[in-house]
């Protein structure tokens, strides 16, 4: 461990001790009143509580000292599976994008990695701040296993994006195109793939998805397939809980004794480690939907026909409730595919990495995400 990483750690139980701590003893009370009145799970009120106040307190740079890189935590997870292809490294050279240098794109492989197939490529939460979870992996495991029981042989590939402060946007757009044209140039067909996140990957979901419907300009090409034909759209594409906007005044924002995770605090103050010193103000103030699908003019996304099925998911008791209804109204007036969106009552933000998270049983809106995957590769 280096100095500054010690200095770091030093500074997060500071910043435990004498801020998350009082703030917990707020936000948990606040979350049991609210699971009381509302009929909502006590024990994922009390943890949304507590994990809310360590998000409002800690910093991004000491979370991250303090939680396992991807890689660490794929590695860990992946040593006690037997049939996960391991890491596939794919260095690509610059090509006057928005960043410098080359880049190293990292696929986590759940799964044989087949050429062709059929494959899920997801993009993990934890808003650009926290790395992959352990519960994320098991997710995706079980959705995998659950296509394999139906009949369709699925791969999971996992993107290992660099995370904010130091990376704003558009850094993991331009990761995710890679990564998305990678598994063309591998001989995926889009007809064969499901791309979806939670979250933040559900942000970057969208991302993908308007750069496919519009592609942007100075996003990287490297000789592959910068957007996909109508005639080759993508199979589906499932949004968990996801970013949509940064306007954080609607209606679920304001719950009294509020049980959800995210708040006002934690959105707005990653939303601009994300967004700031980057080219994401200036695209929205010209309507460019690449950086956030609410906050531009709706007709952004008119006739988008890259993707033959959406679904939106969301909780009714989480911040963004409204957002998601919002968005999944929009992309059904928009989309020339199919768009369904589901609402969990009595769940918050991101049920089901929650689910795996805290090692209970798959809810409904797992079923429902993991139904949608078979479905899609099926048919």
């Amino acid at each position: 461990m280096t100095k500054n990483q010690t200095l770091t750690r030093l500074r997060f139980l500071l910043t435990f001790l004498f801020s998350t701590v009082p703030t917990s003893l707020v936000r948990i009370p606040s979350a049991i009143i609210r699971a009381w009145l509302k009929n909502l799970p006590l024990g994922p009120s009390i943890w949304n509580g507590f994990a809310g106040a360590l998000m409002a307190t800690a910093p991004p740079r000491q979370l991250q000292a303090i939680l396992p890189s991807t890689i660490e935590t794929y590695k860990a997870w992946a040593a006690s599976q037997r049939d996960c292809a391991g890491v596939e490294e794919i260095v690509v050279e610059a090509a006057g994008g928005d960043d410098d240098g080359d880049d190293l794109i990292r696929l986590l492989w759940i799964g044989p990695r087949r050429r062709g197939g059929k494959v899920l490529l997801f993009f993990h939460g934890g808003g650009y701040v926290m790395p992959l979870s352990r519960g994320h992996l098991d997710w995706m495991d079980y959705v995998r296993k659950e296509a394999v029981a139906a009949g369709v042989e699925l791969s999971v590939c996992v993107l290992e994006y660099d995370l904010i402060p130091e990376n704003p946007y558009p850094r993991q757009v331009n990761q995710a195109i890679l990564g998305f044209e990678h598994l063309l140039a591998s001989g995926y067909a889009p007809s064969e793939i499901v791309i979806g996140g939670d979250s933040a990957g559900g942000h970057l979901s969208l991302s993908l998805l308007a750069h496919l419907h519009r592609p942007r300009p100075s996003s990287p090409s490297r000789g592959r397939s910068e957007s996909i034909r109508p005639s080759d759209r993508i199979r589906g594409c499932f949004l968990v809980s996801p970013l949509s906007s940064l306007n954080c005044s609607t209606p679920s924002y304001n719950n009294w004794f509020s049980a959800d995770v995210l708040g006002k605090k934690v959105v707005s103050t990653w939303g601009a480690h994300l967004v700031d010193n980057s080219p994401w103000h200036a695209e929205i103030s010209a309507g460019k939907g690449w950086g956030m699908a609410l906050d531009v003019p709706e007709s952004w996304w008119d006739g988008v026909d890259v993707v033959d099925r959406i679904l939106v998911t969301g909780g009714d008791e989480e911040v963004f409730s409204d957002h998601v209804q919002e968005l999944g109204a929009m992309l059904k007036r928009r989309s020339k595919g199919e768009v369904a969106l589901y609402m969990a009552r009595r769940e918050a933000h991101d049920g089901p990495l929650m689910d795996f998270a805290a090692g209970r049983e798959a809810s409904e809106t797992t079923r429902v995400v993991t139904g949608f995957v078979v479905s899609c590769l099926k048919s």
